[in-house]
């Protein structure tokens, strides 16, 4: 029996329309939990390298290891004791105290540079996420809400 008020093409359409939003929510889903992933891994790998760098291990470099780095200390604290020497011999106290004050400041700003990136970090992740509650309000609109 033909459809004379076309309510089984109307439905037909409306199902086509309902499955490809829900196609087209889904492909946004995963392109923003990618983009998630990729920020999410790139933190993991530089949190691995950071632990990994001050893990101990019960072997024996790692006291081969930490004896050398005591000695790269040692070294350091030497010759900074000599350029301290040269330089009160040469330009006087107060050059040195300006040094350390340029030290301290060097220091500072390493400090600042880091807080700085992890602050960004958390803004980045923030923006995601609502970048992500924006796609499923998006979609559910499209899917059930006013917009269907």
């Amino acid at each position: 029996m033909p459809d004379p008020f076309g309510i089984i093409d109307g439905t037909k359409q409306v199902t086509k329309t309902l499955n490809e939003s829900v196609k087209a929510s889904e492909e946004l889903s995963k392109a923003i939990d990618g983009v998630l992933a990729v920020a999410d891994k790139a933190a993991k790998e530089r949190a691995a390298s950071r632990k990994k760098s001050r893990e101990v291990n019960p072997d024996t470099t790692t006291i081969i290891d930490a004896v050398d780095e005591f000695q790269r200390l040692m070294l350091a604290k030497q010759s900074e004791e000599k350029i301290k020497e040269e330089i009160t011999k040469k330009y006087g106290s107060k050059a040195w105290d300006e040094i350390q004050g340029i030290k301290a400041r060097k220091q500072w700003e390493e400090r600042q540079d880091k807080y700085l990136e992890q602050s960004e970090r958390r803004v980045m992740k923030s923006v995601m996420a609502l970048c992500y509650m924006f796609a499923t309000w998006v979609a559910y609109e499209c899917t059930w809400g006013r917009w269907k």
